[in-house]
Parts: structure tokens; C-alpha cells; sequence
């Protein structure tokens, strides 16, 4: 009875051994599949004009990484600043290739930040930097580019957190930016978190999760200056709807489709593709001194004006960047020009079907002063000509 018995346990254990070694040379095989098709067309996109690159860059005295996509390497280019902070996701170097933005409109440049994706793991996990750092790289990557690309100006499009980043640096540098693109745009984090608090005893009392308003009554009102207070908000978060929006119980935000972006990506290694999903995010928010200075950041107060076209997209669901904090930032600053795009369909992650409206929309906003710039000088030209011969 013994000997059937251990024979039975050795027979499961071997299948269940051979199964995970299917299951991990299926995935293996299908990472390298995608490999192959990403190389593929990137070497038909260079052959045909346009660029698909990873590079290593020298920012800050580090190498960090960034990644080039578009399909006219004379189109205005356009600078995404990925969120987390640390995490670079969508809108990080595993972007190439492997989501829809407006590279055919713009040389789309993707860049894993200090302390985040491929660059993260080329400093062996450094995440002990300041903000001021941080938009210290950013100025020399934008001085880069524009000698790169033979352009005077270029587009910031800076995502959640990345998007005070990018707010600051459209302040800071209106003679070499041609416009920005604030998406889920944060503006007052205490003044998000404590209306985000008073939502989520509304949410939670509705989806009838007693014991999360319990944890949420014991934690009080933020700002929390104990940072187990904060993980602990964090993870109720994590329990709402404050970052999806679901319809009929299913999310709009295709998840899967982020781990498989960095999995399938052909500049990562296996460890950095790791690093870039779990450990940078995890090290930012727990040990890094950036996170800290962003917890103190009020643009509403700190930002009046802006000399350059300003656009935002929020979701309508967004409770974690409120719309409503959004336009009284509009209210107040002064700009050249300035519009907001509600999507109907969105949280603080894009649904699907709204991205697609939302980078239609930027390519427009593109073309359009694109366009316009073009006019203007063919008018100069006409100008002059037409003083001459009087």
C-alpha cells in the first residue's frame, strides 16, 4: 500500500514537474516570438525613414535608458514622463512596439527615469535621490534630444506622477517646449488624498465592505506622517475602484496586457523586466527621499502661469488626481492656451476605448500647431518677397 502510494506521489509530482516546464518553455518561447516581431519592425520602420531604437543616454552622471519610435524622424518629438513614481509602465523604454500612442504623428521617446525600469537595474536598485535630480536629467534629455532631432522645441507629455515633472519643467523651459500634455495630472496630493478619503467611505460603505471603513476611521483623515499609515491607505486603495473603472464586472484597463508589454520586451532582461514591475515602485515608495518632496507638492499654489499650450486628459473616475482639483488648476494659471478632455469611459488608468480618443486627440492638438508654425513661416517668406518688390 506504501509502495502504490509513494509511486502515486512520485507520478504527481513528475507531472506537475513537467507541466511548469511546458508552462515556462511556452512563455519563454512566446517572449522570444515577440522579440523577433518587435526587431522585425523596427527594422522596417528604420529602413523606411522613421526610427525604433533603445539607447543608453548619460544623464546626471549615470546611464540611463530611453527608447525612440516614430515613422518620420522629421515629426516634432514628443517626451513621455512615466508615472510610479518608479514604475514605468505604460510609458517606459517597454512602450516600443508595444502600445498605440501617436508615433505617427511624433518621434515618441520613452524613458525609464532614475530609479525606475532598465535604469533601476543598471544602478543596482539606487532609489536614494531627490526631485531635484530627477528634473536635473530631465532638462539634459531634453537638451539631447532637441540636438538630436535638429529642433528647437519638442512636446512633454507627463503621466500621473510624472506629470508634476512635467508641469514644472513647461514652467521652467517655454523656449525649448512646443507644448504639454498633462494625462491623470497631478496637482495637490494632501488635497486629492483627503477627498479621495471621504470617497472611499462613501465606495466602501456602498460595496458593503464594513471592516475597509473600520481600517479607514482608525487611519483618521491624511496626510499620515507614519509611513505604515501610508502603506495601509495604499492598500485600500488597492481594494476600490479609485484606479479602474469596471463595467459589468470587468475592469476597462487591459492589466495584462502592462506585464506583458515589459515581459515580451526585447531591451529587458528577465531581471529587469522584474525589477521594472515590482522592485523599483516597491523601493521608491518605501525607502526613496523623491516620494517624500512629491507628498509636498501644491501646483495650484506654486503655478500662475505657463507660456506655453497647456492640455489635459483626465478620466471622470479619476478619485485619485479629481477632476475637479484639475480645472481649479486651469482656472487659475494663465496660459497661452489651455484645454482639459474628459473621458467618460476612464478611472485614473485609460480604458481601452478611451485611449484611442485621447492620442487622436493629441495628434490633432500636434498637427494643428504643426501646421500653423508652418503657415506662419511660409507667410514670413511671403512677407519678405513681397517687400522687396515694392
Amino acid at each position: 500500500m506504501r509502495k502504490i502510494l509513494f509511486k502515486t506521489v512520485l507520478h504527481l509530482l513528475a507531472s506537475v514537474s513537467l507541466m511548469f516546464l511546458i508552462i515556462i518553455g511556452g512563455l519563454f518561447v512566446m517572449r522570444q516570438l515577440s522579440f523577433q516581431s518587435t526587431l522585425a519592425q523596427a527594422d522596417q520602420l528604420n529602413k523606411q525613414g522613421g526610427i525604433s531604437e533603445m539607447r543608453e543616454v548619460s544623464l546626471g552622471g549615470i546611464s540611463q535608458y530611453i527608447a525612440i519610435e516614430g515613422e518620420n524622424r522629421d515629426n516634432p518629438v514628443c517626451l513621455f514622463l512615466h508615472g510610479g513614481p518608479g514604475l514605468s509602465l505604460p510609458y517606459g523604454i517597454s512602450g516600443r512596439h508595444q502600445i498605440e500612442t501617436i508615433s505617427s504623428h511624433c518621434n515618441v521617446v520613452y524613458w525609464d527615469q532614475r530609479g525606475a525600469g532598465k535604469t533601476f537595474s543598471d544602478q543596482k536598485g539606487d532609489s536614494d535621490f531627490t526631485y531635484e535630480q530627477l528634473e536635473s536629467d530631465a532638462k539634459e534629455l531634453i537638451a539631447y534630444l532637441r540636438e538630436e532631432f535638429e529642433q528647437d522645441k519638442i512636446y512633454l507629455v507627463g503621466y500621473s506622477w510624472g506629470s508634476v515633472l512635467g508641469l514644472r519643467l513647461a514652467k521652467a523651459l517655454p523656449d525649448q517646449l512646443a507644448g504639454y500634455f498633462g494625462l491623470s495630472q497631478v496637482v495637490n496630493p494632501k488635497a486629492s488624498e483627503r477627498l479621495l478619503y471621504e470617497w472611499l467611505l462613501e465606495e466602501f460603505e456602498t460595496t458593503g465592505h464594513h471592516h475597509f471603513i473600520t481600517q479607514l476611521r482608525q487611519l483618521g483623515l491624511p496626510p499620515y506622517e507614519k509611513q505604515s499609515s501610508q502603506q495601509a491607505f495604499q492598500e485600500l486603495l488597492t481594494q476600490s475602484n479609485a484606479y479602474v473603472k469596471w463595467n459589468e464586472g470587468l475592469p476597462n484597463v487591459n492589466v495584462l496586457q502592462w506585464f506583458y508589454q515589459v515581459f515580451a520586451c526585447p531591451d529587458l532582461s528577465i531581471g529587469e523586466a522584474y525589477d521594472t514591475l515590482f522592485q523599483a515602485s516597491d523601493k521608491m515608495l518605501n525607502q526613496g527621499n523623491y516620494w517624500k518632496q512629491l507628498q509636498e507638492v501644491n501646483l495650484i499654489e506654486e503655478i500662475k502661469q505657463v507660456q506655453i499650450p497647456l492640455y489635459f486628459v483626465t478620466g471622470a473616475d479619476d478619485y485619485i488626481c479629481p477632476v475637479s482639483l484639475v480645472e481649479e488648476f486651469m482656472n487659475q494659471v494663465s496660459s497661452s492656451e489651455k484645454e482639459l478632455l474628459v473621458l467618460e469611459h476612464s478611472a485614473h488608468y485609460f480604458s481601452v476605448e478611451d485611449e484611442t480618443k485621447m492620442y487622436d486627440w493629441m495628434k490633432e492638438k500636434i498637427k494643428g500647431a504643426h501646421t500653423n508654425e508652418a503657415s506662419d513661416e511660409e507667410q514670413t517668406v511671403g512677407d519678405v518677397i513681397s517687400n522687396l518688390l515694392q
